[in-house]
């Protein structure tokens, strides 16, 4: 879609994307005979991909991913990519991030034998640091920190190791996002399309037989997917009230939230190998990427229903330079580093904290991913795993055989997960 706009303008354009949505639409319709389930996703970030992957690996099942702008292109294509094993233990997402954070490792490794794809895997430790509050009088000390590589004194008035390289890593999202994808396209014929998500085809009242996109185009599917991120609030609305232009797909889902971070990304003249949360000075988080890049991030808004379109995120330097002034201050090796990007992203949320996956209330068919919060790149892995396997078994076999009692390694029990919490009486 994207070569087709660069060649052609106008009229030509728009002949040449409805014949090409077309295709897809009969390419998910699966015109040849098949016993595979035909499976649509809409949203291309790292939920949708990685359930893409999953489908293909494990299943055979080639999906069609769709997306407005593309792969990665909201905060999957954003984010810091940190990875942390038990951060989460104690609360409902415990099991699914132990898997997820195992899980990561070995799927670096099988997408760059079957792609040839590096992901930016790699083991780090993790610190924090508490500092002073208030504007830095002056230079920082260029004395660094016993056991922390690259923060200088300044204000410091305390630190603690958060994680060492058993328990803490880093993976670098977008990255992630298109080797799931070219993976999931080598591995089972996925495709993806850039068009918009406008609600559910219904065959019957507990069915759906597709996703429509512009036009009225029908992507013909067994099962929908739906992992838009925070723009999954719209699958919630009733189909005359809109979110950001987008119509309301009427079905039994919560409201949707995103928590809005913006980041800045600086050239590091070393490659450093520690994460650093700061307490204090906007809770600044720095990530050192294993290119010398290093994410910068601070400073979020309160979760609101989001009004930005997919893709048009706005970045305010306000918030970007504070961020910038922070991490220029409290280390002497990145006042000078210059800067790669200024970015932002909505990290989106449900009502009581926790993902929703699996199947939507009222659906045979219908399936709904979303609201991991700040851990959507952790959970994105074992979430795909556990929603494929969950998915094939609802709508038919898999052309792998499998035990159906003894859940596949690194399958995770979705239960709690269920969207049904959120439907009065259950």
């Amino acid at each position: 879609d994207r070569r087709i706009h660069e060649l052609l303008d106008g009229e030509q354009y728009t002949i040449a994307r409805a014949v090409l949505l077309g295709v897809m639409a009969a390419q998910a319709s699966g015109l040849a005979a098949t016993t595979k389930p035909r499976v649509v996703i809409a949203g291309g970030g790292v939920v949708g991909t990685a359930t893409a992957y999953y489908l293909a690996k494990d299943h055979g099942v080639g999906a069609t991913v769709v997306d407005r702008v593309g792969v990665a292109a909201a905060a999957s294509g954003r984010a810091g990519g940190f990875l942390a094993r038990h951060w989460n233990d104690g609360s409902p997402t415990e099991a699914l991030t132990h898997a997820s954070f195992d899980l990561h490792e070995t799927l670096a490794a099988d997408l760059k034998a079957t792609v040839g794809a590096e992901v930016d895997y790699r083991r780090l430790r993790c610190e924090a640091v508490a500092v002073g509050g208030g504007a830095f009088a002056g230079r920082p000390s260029n004395a660094k920190l016993r056991n922390v590589e690259w923060v200088d004194a300044g204000k410091v008035v305390g630190h603690q190791q958060m994680g060492g390289e058993d328990a803490i890593a880093q993976v670098h999202p977008r990255k992630l996002c298109e080797a799931l994808m070219a993976a999931a396209t080598k591995l089972a014929g996925a495709s993806f399309v850039t068009a918009t998500a406008e609600g559910l085809s219904m065959s019957s009242e507990t069915t759906t037989n597709g996703l429509r996109v512009d036009d009225g185009v029908l992507l013909e599917a067994d099962a929908v997917i739906l992992a838009m991120g925070p723009w999954t609030h719209v699958a919630g609305l009733p189909k005359a009230k809109t979110q950001c232009g987008l119509g309301g797909f009427g079905l039994a889902l919560p409201p949707v939230v995103g928590t809005k971070y913006h980041a800045v990304l600086l050239q590091s003249p070393t490659v450093l190998s520690q994460a650093v949360f700061f307490q204090g000075r906007g809770d600044v988080e720095v990530y050192p990427r294993p290119d010398g890049e290093v994410y910068c991030t601070a400073y979020p808004e309160p979760a609101a229903i989001v009004e930005d379109l997919p893709g048009e995120t706005a970045v305010l330097d306000s918030v970007c330079d504070k961020i910038l002034g922070a991490v220029r201050d409290l280390s002497e090796g990145l006042r000078e580093a210059p800067i790669n990007a200024k970015q932002a992203c909505h990290l989106p949320s449900v009502p009581d904290g926790a993902p929703l996956i699996g199947a939507i209330p009222g659906l045979a068919n219908g399936f709904a991913a979303v609201g991991h919060g700040c851990w959507g790149i952790l959970l994105a892995p074992a979430t795909g795993k556990s929603l494929a396997d969950a998915v094939v078994r609802a709508v038919g076999p898999s052309p792998l055989k499998q035990d159906t009692t003894t859940p596949a390694e690194g399958v995770v029990d979705l239960r709690p997960f269920d969207p049904s919490r959120f439907v009065r009486g259950r």
